[in-house]
């Protein structure tokens, strides 16, 4: 029999203002990467176990390891299931494995990840040409790492880092991603908001460079040594035809984009959207998308026809409400962007559901900084807003490399939640952002909040609901824990069938 290429998502926690029936999104990239496998290296068999989906905790995944005796175990992880990510490795090794591990955390983090001695090689930026290479070369008696490009590897006290790989220059000629691979009766089975979940990407990178922000950085062109912002987009034909196998080989009902930016290419989204209407494939999806892009498709009839083809979620990086901060951060769409795009949504598509981030810890921030952030969150008529602790995510200027913690513990606090641990820096900043949420309700914030509770639309309605609740609960939660000196609170919830 061939040997196993296994890509494998182990058990994790959920984050809690996710619902359980759609915590867990489909690991596009393992079908991606298991595409380019399966269709380049015959000497192999290509599968994805997708632990957390199948609710499989880590007994069960100790036993199917002993059974299906992968010869290369794939791993990629965010920075919080790091902890999972290295028990996974060390489970694979112990089966005799190789190990090979990429994304956006690990891909930043190589150097250290090896000196675990846990993993065999490490993929940086872009997967699908390297990972074919990479397995080539461990399928080769004679130790070849050396002339794959974009990895680095351990040869015995050395960490090897071998030249960056050019991008993809066209995504159309990837194959479609393997989802025959993935329990896809699994992914938002029984959601009500976003039912018959699928993962898809329009495109890569981004057009902006955002300081806080490793996205970008993952799918960047290496200039001169330095990673720097590069976009490319898929055709709207060949999406299209990705969309027609999602709806009527796997029966997906929702398209939960994953581009960091949705609407960055001006064009795509819209011709997109009118071939899907030609079609009569109209499906709900969500997605992240710059302000600017709001403005401008609204304005060129794009966002009418995305709308009119599905389109109920935007989610935007809000991130400040003062010019000054934004430009520290590298942020090239302005509040006042961010306050006219919501306008512009809820007068003309009150069917969409608006979300916006906003970000905390910076230099200079205090507890007034937190109180006007709250306030002019509550003025621009949000439907929900997330106030995300400053994270220094390794790849980004924030993260220093003595913050590497071997165990993983300690990316448990990059949850991007609030912890108002006693003695934490941000523990004088998350306090004034409870007590405001808990007390500061003033007229503009009433009538965000009923007006949100009260829509027209039910589907918005009713996660206006949800989401209120939700995020109530997780505050209150999170804030008598850090009263009461709970040290190793994260908000992070574990389900009953993590351990089996």
């Amino acid at each position: 029999m061939k040997p196993l290429l296994l890509f494998v998502r182990p058990p994790r926690p959920l984050w809690p203002l996710n619902g359980p029936a759609s915590a867990f999104w489909p690991p596009l990239a393992f079908a991606s990467l298991a595409a380019a496998v399966r269709e380049q290296v015959q000497e192999v068999r290509v599968e994805i176990l997708d632990a957390a989906a199948l609710q499989m905790g880590w007994r069960s995944l100790e036993a199917e390891l002993r059974r299906r005796e992968p010869f290369c175990v794939g791993l990629g992880e965010e920075a919080v299931s790091c902890v999972e990510a290295l028990r996974l490795a060390r489970l694979a090794r112990q089966r005799g494995a190789h190990v090979i591990a990429g994304g956006c955390f690990f891909g930043h983090v190589g150097r250290e990840v090896l000196q675990t001695g846990l993993v065999d090689a490490v993929v940086h930026g872009e997967g699908e040409e390297t990972v074919v290479e990479l397995i080539q070369a461990l399928l080769d008696t004679a130790d070849s790492r050396h002339t794959v490009r974009g990895i680095s590897y351990r040869r015995g006290e050395e960490i090897v880092t071998t030249a960056p790989r050019e991008l993809i220059a066209d995504l159309d000629t990837l194959p479609m991603p393997a989802y025959d691979l993935l329990p896809v009766e699994r992914y938002g089975a029984n959601s009500r908001n976003h039912p018959r979940l699928a993962a898809i990407e329009l495109g890569r990178g981004c057009v902006g460079a955002c300081d806080f922000c490793v996205l970008w950085r993952q799918m960047g062109r290496t200039v001169n040594g330095r990673t720097t912002p590069h976009y490319r987009a898929k055709s709207a034909p060949r999406l299209l035809e990705e969309v027609r196998r999602l709806v009527r080989r796997f029966d997906r009902g929702w398209l939960g984009w994953v581009d960091p930016t949705f609407n960055a290419d001006p064009n795509v989204p819209g011709q997109l959207a009118e071939a899907m209407l030609r079609e009569g494939l109209q499906l709900g999806q969500g997605a992240w998308v710059r302000a600017d892009g709001i403005l401008r498709d609204a304005a060129s009839g794009a966002l009418a026809l995305c709308v009119r083809a599905g389109l109920r979620e935007v989610y935007l990086g809000v991130e400040r409400t003062d010019e000054a901060s934004l430009r520290a951060m590298g942020k090239t769409v302005s509040f006042g962007a961010a306050q006219e795009a919501v306008r512009v949504l809820n007068e003309r598509f009150p069917e969409v559901l608006t979300v916006g981030s906003f970000i905390y810890g910076l230099p200079g921030d205090t507890p007034a900084t937190m109180r006007a952030m709250h306030r002019q969150a509550d003025v621009m008529g949000l439907d929900a807003a997330f106030f995300i602790p400053h994270t220094p995510l390794p790849g980004t200027t924030g993260w220093q490399a003595s913050a590497w913690d071997a165990s993983g513990e300690a990316f448990r606090q990059f949850a991007f939640l609030p912890i108002f641990r006693a003695g934490h820096p941000l523990a004088r900043l998350e306090r004034a952002l409870f007590f405001s949420l808990l007390l500061n309700w003033n007229t503009d914030r009433l009538r965000c909040y009923l007006g949100g509770l009260r829509q027209k639309d039910r589907r918005r309605r009713r996660l206006n609901r949800r989401l209120k609740a939700r995020g109530a609960a997780l505050h209150w939660r999170l804030f008598v824990a850090g009263l009461f000196g709970a040290r190793d609170q994260t908000g992070l919830v574990f389900p009953s069938w993590y351990e089996e």
